[in-house]
């Protein structure tokens, strides 16, 4: 009976250990290729640097959709994968400069003191290099309504 509790407790743990024991906390999905869901207008007004000679633009751009107005005025209507309930959910839109075209990840999400942290990386490669010209890469995060007034996302390795 002690070997079966043993052997028992022993494959509980390497279960856990195999499958992480991550949660995914707020509710968060990624969308790490949105740019077909930002209106022109809005994505033409709000440029990233890196994209042409002007080097006066910031190097990322971050967005809090809190309400059906924010949304009307960033994204377009008729996205069936944002059918989005303001009262329980909100989004973050987030864009910058990048020359890759693989997929991210997020990897950590945090809130303290009205700041959302979000930490996110690229799909490792190796042999053959996937990179081409710069180009700007809008992210839309669908998660839980946090009760936030900014928002700090950081790629990491």
């Amino acid at each position: 009976m002690k070997k079966f509790l043993v052997l028992t407790a022993i494959f509980l743990i390497a279960l856990l250990t195999l499958t992480g024991c991550t949660e995914n906390k707020y509710n968060a999905s990624l969308s790490d290729n949105a740019r077909e869901w930002v209106k022109d207008e809005f994505a033409d007004d709000n440029p990233t640097k890196g994209l042409n000679a002007n080097g006066s633009y910031p190097e990322s751009r971050t967005f809090i959709i809190d309400t059906q107005e924010k949304y009307d005025e960033i994204l377009l209507s008729d996205i069936d994968e944002l059918n989005i309930d303001f009262e329980k959910q909100m989004l973050v839109v987030y864009t910058f400069t990048t020359i890759y075209h693989r997929k991210y990840y997020l990897s950590g999400l945090n809130a303290d003191n009205r700041v959302l942290s979000i930490n996110y990386k690229m799909e490792t490669k190796s042999g053959t290099g996937d990179a081409s010209l710069p180009y700007q890469r809008w992210f839309v995060i669908k998660l839980d309504n946090l009760d936030i007034d900014s928002v700090e996302i950081k790629e990491i390795s």
